[in-house]
């Protein structure tokens, strides 16, 4: 019932060239979900085409593009997916105007190819997704295998995905890495494998309540810091021992980086045409990053379901990665440094609101069906240990302000079912 969840997901921060955020691994994980978010295992998705335009603001930053997506059945048996993405990301964040570099404008293209087949209780699905832009280009494969179950009341989902990353850059100088091996031989271009797996139960508990448990795994291996972002370590201190100027250098990863994530969510369903969802995920890592994220949602159904309106609580914290730091003593303090503010220690809060609304009913005609969604997205980012690094008369380094921002991300989508 929840129309308006329909609308594509817009990164809560974007990464894009010289700001590139280092998140678990979007496309594959955007692949997967694709394939298996079905409720049900026995039954094929809607036919339909959605066509939306989507804008994010925030934190230096502006990302606005359209994507598209049609779904078309054949047989009862057989369902292809095809989409089409487009980002233009323009504008500077906090690591560019730290770093003194030039204002960010740039282009990411995305194409999104899937296949799911019915067979009794019974869906099997492939998927293949293939994004570019000038200094990053990634390709992804999944699978999924979605089983009914008891009558239908359980379903029991697994996937895997495989990812191939390349990422460049457009300044001179080479690329350096603490391994070698995901390098080419120009040290211009270095690689990045990933490697997922999922489990997924859901399961019809009363009449009103459906819930769901959900463990996936991801590794990653080779290049996998980000080009363009520096540490900054102390250069000079005062008599006390105080420090007095900073200079900066590039980061140090390390080469390999796995995630792991559980994940809990209830749907009850309300007499009066609404349901009320819980969403808990919890995530670990082999750099000792900790993450917690709370969801609550509300949807209510108004004028016998032609207007359907959402709202969306989300909480967000993390603790840093153990080789992370605002400020180190020194140049080469450690073999791993970073001081990307995703791997900071922070808590971030998301309040969304979402409205769809049928526009057309028909039983003849090629479209039978067609709404238009509305979705706003307002996100406050709280950094506990990075701070706003920009030159300051008389701020020591290392006691500036605590970084923090606020973001809005505002999506209309226009479908139709046939």
């Amino acid at each position: 019932m929840r129309h308006a969840a329909a609308l594509p997901l817009v990164p809560a921060a974007p990464g894009s060239g010289r700001d590139r955020v280092r998140q678990a691994p979007a496309a594959l994980l955007a692949a997967l979900a694709l394939l298996i978010a079905a409720a049900h295992a026995d039954v094929l998705p809607e036919e339909r085409a959605d066509a939306s335009f989507r804008i994010y603001e925030g934190g230096g930053l502006k990302v606005t593009g359209p994507s598209y997506l049609v779904r078309k059945n054949f047989a009862d048996q057989v369902s292809v997916t095809a989409g089409y993405l487009v980002d233009h990301v323009s504008g500077a964040s906090i690591d560019m105007l730290v770093q003194a570099a030039s204002p960010l404008k740039e282009e990411r293209k995305q194409k999104t190819l899937g296949i799911e087949y019915l067979r009794g209780k019974s869906t099997y699905a492939l998927g293949v997704q293939n994004s570019i832009e000038n200094d990053y280009d990634s390709s992804t494969v999944s699978a999924s295998i979605a089983q009914a179950m008891f009558g239908d009341l359980t379903t029991v989902t697994f996937g895997a995905g495989r990812g191939w990353d390349i990422v460049s850059r457009r300044i001179n100088g080479p690329l350096r890495s603490r391994d070698p091996n995901p390098c080419h031989a120009a040290s211009q271009r270095c690689r990045v494998d990933r490697k997922s797996w999922s489990l997924g139960v859901s399961q019809v508990l009363t009449r009103n309540l459906i819930g769901g448990l959900d463990y996936e795994a991801v590794t990653e291996q080779g290049y996998l810091q980000n080009p363009y972002r520096e540490i900054r370590y102390v250069s000079g201190r005062d008599a006390a021992g105080n420090p007095t100027i900073y200079a900066m250098a590039e980061e140090r990863y390390p080469g390999t980086h796995t995630t792991n994530s559980v994940a809990l969510r209830l749907k009850y369903f309300l007499p009066w045409h609404a349901s009320l969802t819980g969403r808990y995920r919890y995530s670990s890592d082999t750099w000792d990053i900790r993450a917690h994220t709370l969801e609550l949602g509300y949807t209510q159904a108004l004028f016998n379901e032609a207007l359907i309106a959402d709202l969306t609580l989300r909480h967000y914290r993390q603790r840093a990665a153990s080789f992370y730091s605002d400020l180190f003593p020194s140049a080469n303090f450690q073999n791993y440094m970073a001081r990307d503010r995703e791997l900071a220690a922070q808590k971030n809060n998301d309040f969304g609101v979402a409205f769809s609304r049928d526009l057309y009913k028909s039983k003849r005609g090629f479209v039978h069906k067609a709404s238009l969604a509305l979705h706003y997205d307002y996100i406050a980012y709280h950094y506990d240990n990075f701070r706003d690094a920009r030159l300051v008369p008389g701020v020591a380094p290392g006691s500036e302000p605590l970084y923090h921002n606020s973001a809005s991300v505002t999506q209309i989508l226009l479908s139709g079912w046939f």
